[in-house]
């Protein structure tokens, strides 16, 4: 066995001296076992649900670490001490979005009607990512069940999902074929010599430009210099081995009936990531097949129907729980270093409301075991919102805006940054840290 070299010995010999995250990286996850004096490597589990819970069957009516669990949430009673509840939380301007909001559920950009011509933002997930790109083999897996993203670039673009388990799984174990590595290389110096032409065209326009100019250049350069990085770190992970296969490769799903089947395939192809090291930022949109029964208008039957249908949606959230707080890594388990959120842009999707949104986030590293409620008066707002389970000459209604007081998810999603290292003191439409939320 050979003894891993010192990271920054390793570095001087490499002569990449930007690259030290990525390195420390690779040396820990090739060379050498997780240890308990090994530093805490974070990770984050974006799940997102687009039609919400059965408020009555999800929300405690009470507060604070003693709490009655509501119906739903007795399915995750073994797991209690690493989940917290949180309730009250909201997207300011996403009052009239209704099921068009998705696309700002992990973003926070504004929303607030149907008509409104959205300009998004980067999603919570891209936003750690980019703090950590280089030191896993992929920046990021965006994923679905079905079809659709919740992940966004830095430019509210939205990053295409895998849906199919097995392209995962050849991701993660699959070698690539010589033929097949020379390709990507030869794709990611053609980026490279790109580069150069556009560094070398803004140094000639730099001489003939004002002072205040000259700095917009720098800042471009700046962002030139990091996407120079990253072709560098693509270019060393190319012809770097896979970990060996775990398991056998997965049979993908094509029934959409089979919905927990398919969303527990996913969660086992999340675990084989986080286990591996291969990304430490995942999303993925889930169960969205049952938009029908989330318009129960309060009918038994399809109010049952709807309650079953999110039943099996917290019992897989389950599953991965148990996968992840099985597994150790450097003296703690894997569910410790990794936060695993699920959340909607829906309270439920009966009433279309865009506040109060359901919210579980486990693991981490944050003292769970709580309920934590925000729960605001909110205003009704007299414009009406397309509702799309309607028929077409009854589509406008009245939706819930949310009033001024209430707290902004972006709390949450910059408290997660900050446990994850990434220095920022706001995200998004926050105004900072989420109260009562401890590590």
């Amino acid at each position: 066995m050979h003894t891993p070299l010192p990271r920054r010995t390793f570095l001087r010999a490499s002569g990449v001296a930007m690259a030290l995250p990525f390195l420390e990286s690779m040396n820990r996850a090739i060379a050498a076992p997780a240890t308990a004096t090994t530093p805490a490597t974070k990770r984050m589990v974006c799940i997102g649900v687009p039609f919400g819970f059965d408020p009555a069957t999800f929300v405690p009516t009470e507060s604070g670490p003693d709490y009655q669990l509501p119906s739903h949430l007795q399915h995750l009673a073994e797991y209690r001490n690493d989940f917290t509840v949180i309730s009250g939380l909201s997207h300011p301007n996403t009052g009239g979005g209704g099921h068009k909001a998705e696309a700002v559920m992990l973003t926070g950009a504004p929303y607030p009607d149907y008509s409104h011509n959205l300009k998004n933002t980067i999603s919570i997930d891209q936003e750690f990512a980019a703090r950590v790109r280089g030191q896993t083999r992929y920046n990021s897996f965006v994923l679905s069940t079905y079809y659709g993203s919740l992940s966004y670039t830095s430019n509210g673009v939205a990053i295409p999902s895998v849906n199919r388990p097995s392209e995962i799984f050849k991701k993660l174990f699959l070698a690539t074929t010589p033929q097949q590595a020379e390709e990507e290389l030869r794709r990611i110096d053609d980026g490279r010599s790109m580069l150069d032409v556009v560094s070398d065209q803004a140094k000639r326009l730099n001489a003939r430009i004002s002072q205040s100019d000259r700095s917009r250049v720098d800042e471009y350069f700046t962002s030139v210099r990091d996407v120079e990085k990253q072709l560098q770190m693509a270019r060393e992970w190319v012809n770097r081995p896979k970990p060996a296969p775990i398991g056998n490769a997965p049979s993908d799903i094509s029934n959409n009936a089979l919905q927990q089947k398919k969303l527990e395939l996913m969660f086992d192809m999340i675990h084989l990531a986080m286990v591996t090291d291969s990304t430490r930022a995942v999303t993925i949109k889930t169960f969205g097949m049952h938009h029908d029964l989330s318009h129960h208008g309060k009918e038994p039957k399809k109010l049952g129907d709807c309650q079953k249908v999110e039943l099996q949606l917290i019992r897989a959230y389950g599953g991965l729980l148990q996968k992840l707080r099985t597994a150790q890594e450097g003296g703690q388990s894997l569910l410790d270093n990794t936060m695993v959120l699920m959340t909607s842009n829906l309270r439920d999707g009966n009433t279309h409301w865009t506040h109060d949104l359901p919210v579980l986030l486990a693991g981490g590293g944050f003292r769970h075991g709580q309920h934590l409620a925000f729960n605001q008066p909110y205003v009704q707002s007299l414009a009406p919102t397309e509702d799309e389970s309607a028929p077409a000459n009854k589509q406008k209604k009245t939706a819930p805006q949310m009033g001024v007081n209430q707290t902004p998810l972006c709390n949450l999603f910059t408290s997660m940054l900050q446990q994850a290292g990434v220095e920022t003191s706001l995200f998004s439409s926050g105004s900072g840290t989420l109260t009562g939320l401890q590590t």
